[in-house]
C-alpha cells in the first residue's frame, strides 16, 4: 500500500493510493458493482472473495441486502446497498458500499459523467449517514465498463469537492488503484 498523493479539500483529506482496496484500512470500501450485484469479476469479485471467500455466496448476501434496502432486484445510478465487510472487519473495514457506475465502452459525454457523479457521491453520503470517518473507492466504471480513467478521476474529485462542502463525519476519502500504470494516469488529473 503506497500513498502517492494527498490533497486537502475543505478540511477533507483525499488520498491517491496504489494498492489492493481490500487491504486499505478505511471504515468502508466501495464496490464497483453491476446493477444486479452479481460479483463475477474485477474489483467486485476481489471484494467478494476477501469478505466471505466466495463470489456466489457474497452475491447472495448482497442480493438479499438489496431487496431489504432498495425493495427490488437491481440498483440505479445514485443508489447504494450496504453490506457487512465480514472477514475484512479484522483490519477495520466495517462495510462495503455497493454502487453502480455507467457503461462507457470507451465513450465519454455529459450523460455518462452525470451517472458516474451520482454513483460516486451516493457512497459518500451513505458514509456520512453511517457516521464513518473514512471511505475508499476503486476507479468506478474504469475497468470492464470502459470509462476513460482520467475522466473517472476528475469526476471522483468533483464528487468529493461537492460532498466536502457539507461533510461532518467523513474526514478521509481514498481512491485506491491497483496498478502503477493506473496511478501514473490518475496523477495527471489528481489536482
Amino acid at each position: 500500500m503506497k500513498i502517492v498523493k494527498e490533497l486537502i479539500i475543505n478540511g477533507l483529506t483525499v488520498k491517491l493510493v496504489q494498492g489492493d482496496i481490500t487491504k486499505y484500512p478505511a471504515e468502508a470500501i466501495v464496490n464497483a458493482a453491476n446493477k444486479y450485484l452479481e460479483h463475477g469479476g474485477g474489483v467486485a469479485l476481489a471484494i467478494a472473495k476477501a469478505c466471505v471467500g466466495d463470489g456466489a455466496k457474497y452475491t447472495e448476501i448482497s442480493k438479499r441486502a438489496m431487496k431489504e434496502q432498495i425493495g427490488r432486484g437491481y440498483i440505479e445510478h445514485g443508489e447504494v446497498v450496504v453490506t457487512s465487510a465480514f472477514n475484512l472487519e479484522k483490519i477495520g473495514i466495517k462495510y462495503v458500499i455497493h454502487t453502480v457506475g455507467p457503461i462507457c465502452n470507451g465513450r465519454w459525454n455529459d450523460e455518462l459523467r452525470e451517472k458516474l457523479f451520482k454513483a460516486l457521491i451516493a457512497p459518500l453520503k451513505k458514509a456520512e449517514e453511517l457516521k464513518l470517518k473514512s471511505i475508499a473507492f476503486p476507479a468506478v466504471s474504469a475497468g470492464i465498463y470502459g470509462c476513460p480513467l482520467e475522466r473517472v478521476v476528475e469526476t471522483f474529485l468533483d464528487a468529493v469537492r461537492e460532498f466536502a462542502k457539507s461533510a461532518e463525519n467523513v474526514k478521509e476519502v481514498a481512491l485506491v488503484l491497483f496498478s502503477e500504470d493506473q496511478v501514473r494516469v490518475a496523477l495527471e488529473v489528481f489536482i
